[in-house]
């Protein structure tokens, strides 16, 4: 029987499949970022999906209706796409691998199965930014720490009457198959058995607040953050192309660098810093040279911010040191 496993572990969020369909055992595994899967969901551009949704749940229905090998052929490569463009989507193209398989074995082309499978493929162009209004509308109100505040719990409470929203543009919840097992050496956690996207993004936002863990947009990309430390974090851990900074790196730098505006003796030691590195491309000095001159100039400098000297005989040791 097919399955996609998703289950969460510390800061991680686990994607497990069985790849073939039939093997009971998965053989394929992915790690993200805690809420990774659920918050790339929101900035993925449905439109762009569209038109391979479309294409798959047309070929899907030629192949079941008629046994166009082609169409099949051709169904699972737009998934192998699909499944490339988001994590979620793999669970589409899992679950159509193992009916490919499941009807040549039993020859049971055109189940119930395959036509339940048909209408989720035809209706998920509708569905998807349908999903994405609630998801939004349940940061809003529930995880968004700005302008929802710091109690998930509270706020979901608040909105739901048992598991209905009072807004029905909120998120609905249903039941979802989980279950409890081991996950890792001495850990269990519970697992989700998905059944479709839905499960997943169920999932991701009941564990939020669970574990009430609001969420924020990261004052950098703007991107959306979930708050695993800090409450008062600013700027997020979210995945950036190789090559770039984080951006709470660059939020790091950046109030490093407010603190030191108003800093004098930073403003004169760097001046100083500049002038005499670029002695060493006109070969007044040598890098050795600079390099002794600064650990000197940084003392000297930390002697001006803690007090033991002013900032008149730090400016002048600046200008006369060798």
């Amino acid at each position: 029987m097919w399955y996609a496993k998703m289950y969460f572990s510390e800061g991680r969020e686990i994607f497990q499949y069985d790849s073939l369909g039939m093997q009971g055992v998965p053989d394929a595994q992915r790690e993200l970022p805690f809420l990774e899967s659920l918050l790339s969901f929101q900035e993925l551009d449905c439109a762009e999906v569209t038109p391979l949704l479309q294409c798959i749940a047309e070929d899907w229905s030629r192949f079941i209706a008629e046994d166009d090998r082609g169409a099949l052929e051709s169904a699972m490569k737009k998934l192998g796409e699909l499944a490339s463009v988001h994590i979620y989507f793999q669970l589409l193209y899992v679950h159509c691998y193992y009916r490919q398989t499941a009807m040549f074995i039993r020859n049971d082309r055109g189940s119930a199965e395959d036509a339940q499978m048909l209408d989720e493929l035809r209706q998920l162009p509708e569905q998807l930014p349908l999903y994405q209004q609630q998801i939004q509308h349940f940061f809003d109100l529930v995880l968004d720490v700005d302008s929802a505040g710091r109690e998930p719990q509270a706020q979901a409470a608040r909105n739901y009457t048992y598991d209905m929203p009072k807004d029905p543009g909120l998120f609905c919840f249903h039941p979802i198959p989980l279950s409890f097992e081991p996950v890792e050496p001495g850990r269990c956690s519970p697992v989700l058995y998905s059944s479709g996207i839905r499960d997943m993004i169920d999932y991701s936002l009941r564990s939020c607040v669970e574990r009430n863990i609001t969420v924020r947009r990261c004052k950098n990309c703007g991107r959306w953050f979930p708050q695993t430390g800090r409450v008062s974090a600013e700027y997020c851990e979210r995945p950036v192309p190789k090559g770039q900074q984080s951006c709470r790196d660059i939020g790091a730098l950046k109030q490093w660098t407010l603190r030191q505006a108003g800093n004098d003796a930073f403003k004169a030691y760097r001046k100083e810093y500049k002038r005499r590195f670029a002695w060493i491309k006109a070969g007044r000095i040598t890098d050795q040279q600079f390099y002794d001159w600064s650990e000197r100039a940084r003392a000297e400098k930390n002697k001006c911010e803690q007090g033991l000297i002013s900032q008149k005989e730090l400016e002048v040791w600046l200008k006369e040191s060798k």
